[in-house]
């Protein structure tokens, strides 16, 4: 069964081991980028920039080497992106907008093309949302919500409609979620908590339940962690560095040891 876990608590306390495949130690109170990692063979590359114009030019630049943009993250004044080598026949596209409201007057025309929104970031007042073809996707859907407790209701509402939701985001002052049908998750789960520390517990506890990580956020110091089931067994692990400049290291590491990078946050 479909179902949110919303406990926003200070000092809970578990037990938990750590997997295998979670080897980095983390920084309760400062500032970090946080990768979520599985266990599975890939060709990636991350870069960084200061601004969204040259990541635009790294994108192109990618593109035309066969790579698909894998996460796009912007924090601690850079923009960053990983792309991931894509064996089989895609299409990617994006839109750059000041407004999300932009962004939903563009949607019927792209949906109707069979693209799909497989990613979407806010920084520096812009909007980048990432589309692809050839996805497993059959519909989309996405909420938007001032208010946190009422974004809760929202997700809750479009899971028992069969939406699972493959990305989260606050910008305009909104949290907005964007949701898909025709995904390989059997089920999904979101916890918040108000210190890093407490989320480390909780996604130690989700991860011996069977639970993946699909999606971090951190926003108006609440971290947000998006579970999914799946037949997928792959182990799981994330690593934890305060400049892009280390955590770049960690990310070169893990991909020469079989590891995937799946998503890609920051926050204190």
């Amino acid at each position: 069964m479909r179902k949110i876990i919303y406990l926003l608590i200070m000092g809970m306390m578990f037990f938990a081991t750590q997997l295998s495949a979670k080897t980095s130690k983390y920084s309760a109170s400062h500032y970090k980028y946080i990768g979520t990692f599985e266990k599975k063979k890939s060709n990636q590359k991350i870069e960084s920039t200061m601004s969204l114009e040259n990541l635009q030019k790294s994108i192109r630049k990618r593109w035309v080497e066969g790579y698909d943009i894998n996460e796009i993250k912007y924090g601690n004044g850079k923009w960053i992106a990983v792309f991931t080598k894509n064996p089989k026949e895609t299409h990617q596209t994006y839109i750059v907008a000041r407004r999300f409201s932009v962004v939903n007057n563009l949607l019927k025309k792209y949906w109707d093309k069979g693209y799909y929104i497989t990613n979407v970031e806010h920084g520096l007042a812009e909007w980048i949302v990432i589309f692809e073809k050839n996805t497993s996707y059959t519909n989309q859907a996405f909420e938007r919500r001032k208010k946190l407790d009422v974004f809760v209701d929202a997700v809750n509402k479009r899971w028992k409609e069969n939406f699972d939701l493959i990305d989260l985001e606050y910008g305009e002052g909104r949290w907005t979620g964007i949701f898909a049908e025709g995904t390989e998750y059997k089920g999904q789960a979101m916890i918040i908590r108000s210190a890093w520390r407490d989320m480390v517990r909780a996604i130690e506890k989700y991860w011996k339940k069977g639970y993946h990580i699909s999606n971090i956020e951190y926003t108006l110091g609440k971290w947000m962690v998006v579970f999914y089931r799946s037949k997928n067994n792959a182990a799981q692990g994330y690593e934890t560095a305060a400049t892009m400049e280390a955590f770049t290291k960690k990310f070169e590491k893990r991909q020469q040891e079989g590891y995937k990078l799946i998503d890609l946050a920051e926050g204190w």
